[in-house]
């Protein structure tokens, strides 16, 4: 009987153990972080998001501002990642070239997921690539309502 009790306390034991490894792994594929920059000769812009918290810095002598923002948000924001293939970030095109002769502020965007940056080369702001254009909007439109 004995024997039996050790059985079933040590299958119990294993499945949870189990569980919280794949709870622990999901949300671990779920980390990210997320820097836009926008700069030129007269403007700078620095948002950083992470999954409650936002950091705007609009000058490059300043420090920057953070504030805690809505998990609807965030939600809207890992949604969109999910329909980006972020190994191929790195490898994006700009759909304009304005940046090489002064007619828009050179951006970049960089995906940090598990310790690992993905880095799109630069792009015009307010002419991201198509595929991270919704991703660009949404931090952009929470980065300017939440000041």
């Amino acid at each position: 009987m004995n024997i039996k009790f050790v059985l079933l306390l040590f299958v119990s034991f294993s499945m949870k153990l189990c569980e919280n490894t794949k709870t622990q792994t999901a949300e671990q594929d779920n980390s990210y972080m997320i820097e836009y920059t926008a700069h030129s000769r007269g403007m700078y812009e620095h948002i950083t998001v992470s999954d409650s918290i936002i950091s705007i810095q609009k000058d490059r002598d300043s420090k920057p501002v953070t504030k805690p923002y809505s998990k609807k948000d965030w939600e809207i924001i890992t949604s969109i990642l999910k329909n980006i293939d972020i190994k191929a970030v790195p490898k994006l095109k700009a759909p304009t070239e304005a940046r090489f002769y002064d007619g828009a502020a050179i951006a970049n965007l960089k995906i940090t997921n598990n310790g690992t940056d993905y880095e799109t080369p630069s792009f015009d702001h307010g002419s991201p690539p198509k595929e991270i254009e919704p991703l660009v909007k949404e931090i952009l439109s929470i980065a300017e309502n939440i000041e």
